[in-house]
């Protein structure tokens, strides 16, 4: 043992002094020293261990003869030597001079044979070591076979070779950090000795590396375009080979490593993780990597590839599929950690590469389409997993936008998997993903969010996709997110940049309607207008000026909508307002805050303005709309307001909400501004509607909310009242004019109940000017009504209102209990109310007396009535001093009321009564004329016995008709009923001359009843009896 040591520190001693003759005679001390290192000494292994590794180069000299001996050498003794030392737990020493003989046979080895299995084998025992450490160095000593088998570079490309190089790195899986690096150290070291050839190998040698590095699943790393299916299929054959332990090549003389380690259990490495990012980087910007690193002052772990991987357009189609999956999973799992250059190169290039393979492709197999779905539904998993900070995800959302063609953004072509088919584009994808996973909530923060979203926004608009259709997603997508959203401002800043071109694109284009040739559809827009109102209006602190320009905006997209909805043939006129009136109506509750209320006011002022009124004129003709939409059919009913039923609706909302709010008197400067606004609308709307059945049915909706405005009896009125009531003088005249104007024959007791509100408040107002418009208004539609019924509430505000304005109310019930007085006709009586009978006409069941005005008005229909029985008039004047009497008339006593007798016959005239009646004179009273021409004495003295029994009941007239020619008219008997009708009136001081007031068409007086019967209170007689025969 001894002088086998020092013969080998001798042959050391000599490479050391004389390297030259020892480098001549190689082959001669080689054969010394390789038995050496499988001498039973362990001293004198490892000496031999050194001289052969320090006389490597010298052997090398000399490679092609010593690697004959070594060959014979190892065949004949070494292998097996050293397979025994690996038994005996010598491991590190046996794969520390495996790389040694490598170099030696160099290459000796690139024949297929016996030899290099039985030298794998000794590398196999290492590789299937329980040890980390024998493994490690199992993987260190590889890296010799690599450089062996690159002394050739076609052996190195080989199949059979390659496949032999990488089983034991794609087939056993480690569970250490050291170990994993280690492996990858080698893998890596395979790529880059590969140079040129990597591209050509990128399946068998890159893909392998990328599962095991950013521990990817197989199956998503083959998936990929059709066109790399059959690559695909043969990937996946020789993977499963390779993890099967075996090779499909039988023959011994390949060469082959048998590894059944298992592949389950991946254990994730970070610092792996991170090396596979880089690893990444190389992949996509190969010798480039070098100058970007240095101008970014980024520390490199793996050594460049001399050579770039992708050179071509066609190389990214076709390996794309798993280059993005393997950046997608390595942003998400380590994506963090990494520096936000790198993260924004790699995602850059890796845009770039699409963009390139889009524009040079060829658009018949599709594969830039393919390729941009798969990036964009990276993009989005990325987003979604929540693994990068937000300020890094908007930065790939950005970026994204930047390199990708503003055509591709905003083309339809271009799908991707979860959207929808008819607003699918990249840009709707790409807008839709800030708004998930409260991203949104620090996106609004930074400036470019918004920039991004001006950008894709303009590629639609400015594209083939519809703009409405596009435009309803965007809308849908930030109204499901408005809560995530806290300053209000950000979101109208959003919903403007969406708007405001949206509207330039309507007014070129005059398109609306996203219908079809039956059906309107309008919902584009109606997201639009419905978003601010929704979420914005609500928020009382939001800023004044931006809240104008807000609704400056507004009013341009709806005047713009109002006018191209009117040119859409499916359309209905004023439709666009009825159906967005109706969406708003159903979005707040009852009560609304002040500046929902202001904001309202404002967008239903813009809306009253583009309404078009001509279908609520008198002259309006319908057109003959085709073809008619099914929602025509399905409505059987027509709303008397047509198209503005909703209008009204909201418009009663606003009103209500405005009365609760100024009853608080709450910032009082707005509610005034609102309350001018809402009667400046009301003014716009009753001047201009002339059609009598939409006024019935508009007034029957806004009398009650009407009559609040003029609630003023109370003496601390509103201020905000108080400074409206010039303006509300001027619609209550708006409002007169529309109903005297256009509603002319109308004044019934149905009008007169829906008015009712609105008249029982203007009749009591504390506005003289006020009180006297409403009386003009009465006495020139109400007052001339036959006969009306008089809603409770009205009738005692009449009551009080007659005490101080004068007022002819037809069929008025009276309720007041007339005073015995000596002078009935005192100063008290100055403003009362007359309240006349005629008798001889039709007395109403109920005890209701006919108005003089009303009967005047019914004589004046009868004109053509052949046969007019005798009138009686009588008189009634009202004191402020009498008492109302509840007692209807079915009530009363029977003892109060005159017995009538039957009737058994009619008295008919003789020729010597008429000539008596011709004869009469004109200058005395009838009653004093001729008391048997006047009337029966008879009948007189019944008359004069029942004053006394009853006081003012009601007369019961029964006309008797005969059929008697109509005599010619007596112009003294004219004379004498004008007369006598003067001498009452100038004797009754009314307030208004009685020829204004009653006016009694020209009658003939024919005949006269033999009985009839009337009752006169004995306070009443104005010192004259009332005549028997009235005739002119």
């Amino acid at each position: 043992m001894a002088v086998e040591y020092e013969a080998l520190n001798v042959i050391i001693r000599l490479m050391e002094q004389t390297p030259t003759q020892m480098g001549e005679e190689a082959v001669r001390w080689a054969k010394l020293i390789i038995p050496m290192v499988i001498h039973s000494a362990h001293k004198v292994q490892l000496r031999g261990a050194a001289a052969l590794e320090m006389g490597m180069p010298l052997l090398l000299q000399k490679q092609q003869e010593v690697a004959v001996i070594t060959e014979h050498l190892m065949t004949t003794k070494v292998i097996s030597e050293l397979q025994k030392l690996f038994s005996t737990k010598n491991e590190t020493y046996v794969l520390k001079l495996w790389p040694l003989f490598v170099k030696l046979l160099g290459k000796t080895l690139h024949r297929s044979g016996s030899f290099i299995n039985s030298l794998l084998q000794l590398e196999e025992l290492g590789f299937r070591s329980g040890s980390p450490v024998v493994k490690k160095i199992a993987f260190i000593a590889w890296k010799s076979l690599i450089d062996n088998f690159a002394l050739n570079p076609d052996i190195l490309c080989s199949a059979k070779r390659l496949k032999l190089l990488m089983q034991p790195l794609s087939s056993i899986h480690v569970r250490t950090e050291a170990l994993a690096l280690t492996k990858l150290e080698v893998w890596w070291y395979l790529l880059v000795r590969l140079g040129p050839q990597l591209p050509a190998n990128f399946e068998q040698v890159c893909v392998p590396l990328i599962q095991s590095t950013l521990s990817l699943d197989s199956s998503v790393i083959l998936q990929g375009t059709p066109s790399r299916a059959a690559a695909n299929q043969s990937l996946a054959t020789a993977t499963s080979a390779q993890k099967s332990g075996s090779y499909p090549y039988g023959s011994p003389a390949t060469p082959r490593i048998n590894l059944n380690s298992s592949v389950s259990g991946i254990i994730l490495i970070p610092s792996i993780q991170l090396l596979g990012i880089e690893m990444l980087l190389h992949f996509l910007m190969g010798p480039e990597v070098l100058s970007f690193s240095k101008q970014n002052k980024l520390v490199l772990s793996l050594e460049p590839l001399q050579y770039p991987l992708i050179s071509s357009p066609s190389f990214f189609c076709k390996h794309a599929s798993t280059l993005i999956n393997a950046v997608q999973e390595g942003f998400i799992a380590v994506g963090k950690e990494v520096p936000d250059v790198m993260l924004n190169i790699i995602w850059k290039d890796m845009t770039g590469f699409v963009k390139a393979a889009i524009e040079s492709g060829n658009k018949k197999e599709r594969q830039g389409s393919e390729m941009l779905t798969v990036l964009l539904q990276a993009l989005k998993n990325i987003v979604t997993s929540d693994a990068l900070p937000a300020q890094k995800t908007l930065s790939l959302l950005e970026i994204t936008i930047k390199e990708l063609p503003s055509k591709v953004l905003g083309s339809p072509a271009y799908q991707v998997a979860d959207m929808d088919l008819l607003n699918g584009t990249p840009a709707l994808f790409l807008i839709q993903l800030p708004f998930r996973n409260n991203l949104l909530e620090w996106c609004v923060t930074e400036e470019r969010f918004f920039l991004n979203l001006e950008v894709l926004v303009g590629c639609v608009l400015s594209g083939p996709t519809s703009p409405l259709a596009f435009s309803e997603s965007v809308f849908c997508i930030i109204n499901q997110c408005t809560k995530q959203v806290e300053n209000k401002e950000h979101l109208w800043r959003m919903w403007s940049i969406v708007v405001n071109p949206l509207t330039e694109w309507i007014n070129q284009t005059s398109e609306v309607n996203q219908g079809d040739a039956l059906e309107h559809n309008f919902n584009a827009i109606y997201s639009a207008l419905l978003l601010p109102i929704s979420h914005i209006f609500p928020i009382e602190e939001f800023p004044q000026l931006t809240m104008k320009s807000l609704l400056r905006t507004w009013s341009e997209l709806y005047r713009t909508f109002a006018r191209c909805a009117a040119l859409v043939a499916t359309a209905e006129e004023n439709l666009c307002c009825e159906e967005l009136c109706a969406k708003i109506s159903g979005l707040e509750d009852e009560a609304l805050n002040l500046s929902v209320v202001d904001g309202l006011t404002h967008i239903v002022s813009v809306m009253v303005d583009c309404i078009n009124f001509a279908p609520y004129g008198t002259k309006y003709q319908p057109k003959n709309r085709s073809p008619q939409t099914p929602t025509d059919w399905s409505k059987k009913k027509r709303e008397p307001l047509g198209k503005l039923a909703s209008l009204f609706k909201l418009l009663v909302k606003l009103i209500n909400s405005f009365h609760m709010l100024s009853s608080q008197d709450t910032q009082s400067e707005t509610l005034i501004s609102v309350g001018t606004s809402i009667i400046v609308i009301l003014h716009n709307i009753i001047s201009h509607i002339s059609s009598p059945s939409v006024i019935r049915t508009m007034f029957t909706t806004l009398s009650k909310p009407l009559a609040m405005f003029y609630e003023t009896k109370l003496a601390d009125t509103s201020r905000v009242y108080s400074s409206l009531s010039s303006k509300l003088e001027k619609l209550l005249g708006e409002i007169i004019v529309c109903l005297q104007s256009h509603s002319t024959g109308f004044y019934d007791s149905e009008l007169l109940e829906q008015l009712s509100p609105l008249l029982c408040t203007i009749f009591l107002h504390r506005s003289k000017q006020l009180r006297n418009q409403s009386a003009l208004f009465w006495n020139a539609t109400f007052a001339k009504a036959t006969m009306l019924t008089y809603p409770q509430e009205l009738k005692s505000v009449l009551n009080q209102a007659k005490k101080k304005i004068l007022l002819s109310l037809p069929g008025f019930e009276s309720v007041e209990v007339v005073e015995e007085s000596s002078d009935p006709f005192s100063d008290a009586t100055e403003n009362s109310q007359w309240d006349a009978k005629i008798s001889g006409l039709e007395v109403i069941s109920g005890g209701k007396r006919d108005s003089l005005l009303a009967q005047a008005s019914d004589l004046k229909d009868k004109t053509t009535t052949p046969h007019v029985t005798t009138a009686k008039l009588k008189l009634e004047f009202s004191s402020p001093k009498t008492k109302q009497s509840k007692i209807l008339l079915e009530e009363e006593k029977s003892i109060d009321f005159v017995v009538i007798p039957p009737e058994t016959k009619e008295r008919i005239l003789t020729e010597h009564q008429k000539e008596v009646l011709k004869t009469k004179r004109i200058d005395i009273p009838t009653m004093y004329n001729n008391l048997d021409a006047s009337q029966d004495t008879a009948l007189f003295s019944q008359y004069t016995q029942s004053q006394e029994n009853s006081l003012d009941k009601t007369s019961l007239i029964e006309e008797q008709k005969e059929d008697v020619e109509k005599k010619p008219q007596d112009e003294r008997t004219k004379s004498d009923v004008h007369n006598s009708a003067h001498e009452i009136t100038g004797n009754c001081k009314s307030s208004e001359p009685f020829e204004n007031s009653v006016n009694i068409e020209d009658k003939s007086i024919t005949h006269i009843p033999e009985s009839s019967d009337s009752n006169y209170s004995s306070g009443l007689f104005c010192k004259s009896h009332l005549p028997r025969r009235i005739g002119r």
